[in-house]
């Protein structure tokens, strides 16, 4: 999703800047329907997937997902559909807005395909909250059955403040904390899981 969204920021900074050239504004629309078009297939790929584990488990929180990928999928498509037309603009020609696709030229669409969709959206996962089905105390997991409920073993974190703190803005790429061992080491006691 990364590369989604640096496409897209990429895209809309080259095509809403009017004093770069035609082609670089036409290489910032191609730039975002490239990015509008990968995020239709990782919206494929993770529907396949959750097929797959809805046929295991069917929860609320899959039911949340379900429908917060719907609202994504209508948004993900008004917006395809909004940067395929015309979106050239020419301040000068006011004529030129007659040959707008009604989608830019109305507001109505975005605040109904673009606004409304991400507010119901946010609100969804603020009210169908997904961390009331997980433990308390992240140190508690599943075993490999699936029934068993095992607690690991905290162990303090010795590292500087400052590097700590680098860890935690970067999503631990950087100055990321060396474990010992694997986590969930009792793994090793069920055959299936030393493939």
């Amino acid at each position: 999703m990364a590369l989604v969204e640096a496409l897209n920021a990429l895209g809309v900074a080259f095509a809403s800047n009017p004093s770069s050239s035609q082609s670089t504004q036409e290489l910032g629309s191609h730039l975002t329907i490239a990015a509008l078009a990968i995020q239709l297939g990782v919206i494929v790929i993770f529907v396949f997937l959750a097929a797959i584990l809805h046929r295991r488990a069917v929860s609320t929180p899959l039911i949340t997902l379900y429908v917060s990928m719907s609202l994504i999928l209508i948004r993900c498509i008004y917006r395809s559909v909004e940067h395929s037309g015309n979106t050239t603009v020419r301040l000068d020609d006011p004529e030129s807005l007659k040959q707008l696709s009604p989608i830019l030229r109305y507001e109505w669409f975005f605040y109904m395909f673009e606004a409304t969709i991400m507010l119901l959206n946010s609100a969804l996962w603020n009210v169908w909250n997904p961390g009331r089905y997980l433990p308390r105390d992240y140190h508690v997991y599943l075993a490999q059955d699936g029934i068993t409920v095992l607690e690991g073993e905290d162990k303090p974190d010795g590292r500087p403040l400052l590097v700590k703190a680098a860890s935690i803005l970067t999503f631990g790429i950087l100055f990321r904390k060396k474990r010992e061992n694997r986590p969930f080491e009792e793994l090793n006691n069920y055959p299936d899981a030393r493939r």
